[in-house]
């Protein structure tokens, strides 16, 4: 990543995007859940909870597209709890512990506690705003319907899309060319339900 951990420390600050998944939920069918504490994702799709079942392939290839049409790298984490801390917490240390970069965004799932959070970068391409509207519209209708992995394939599409939209970040440049197109429209612009299953 190119910076220390004291300078990642601070500028890694992130836009954080929360949600408790309606009453109507359950938890995990009223069994008791497994504390998890942030620890430094490894893979881009960890799923400590046993969320996505025969769709974990599915989440990957949505990753994998992300990635290489925008050089933008999502991780996605389901685990069954939060283990104390709040979803913005949680996500926010396992992205500083795993030392993610500007082009990387972890989005994290309680499947016990049934609440999520997406941590990225303070200098990710997209605004706080654009962030927000792929959680709602992306995210967040899958974690409504019950769909985990659709969670992850609509963060993956969304994130693509809105980057097109932008036209900001395209594959095979170099990262110098990538900082400059994202600085230069900085300063021009001035300004969940799902279903259940045991995997790693």
């Amino acid at each position: 990543m190119g910076t220390s951990r004291a300078s990642r420390v601070v500028r890694v600050l992130v836009v954080l995007l929360s949600l408790v998944f309606p009453p109507g939920v359950a938890a995990r069918g009223g069994r008791a859940v497994r504390a998890e504490p942030p620890t430094p994702v490894s893979r881009t799709v960890t799923d400590r909870a046993g969320a996505l079942g025969g769709r974990r392939g599915q989440v990957e290839a949505a990753l994998a597209r992300l990635e290489a049409a925008h050089a933008v790298r999502l991780y996605v984490v389901y685990v069954e709890d939060f283990s104390g801390l709040s979803a913005q917490e949680w996500a926010s240390q396992a992205a500083l512990r795993g030392h993610l970069g500007r082009l990387e965004l972890l989005l994290a799932v309680s499947v016990g506690q049934r609440r999520y959070a997406v941590s990225a970068d303070s200098r990710f391409p997209l605004s706080a705003g654009e962030l927000d509207e792929v959680a709602a519209t992306a995210i967040e209708p899958a974690l409504r319907h019950g769909d985990w992995a659709g969670a992850a394939v609509g963060a993956a599409e969304g994130y693509a899309e809105a980057l097109a939209t932008r036209g900001l970040i395209r594959a095979g440049r170099a990262p110098g060319e990538m900082d400059h197109v994202r600085r230069a429209v900085r300063a021009a612009a001035a300004g969940g339900r799902a279903p259940g299953g045991p995997g790693g």
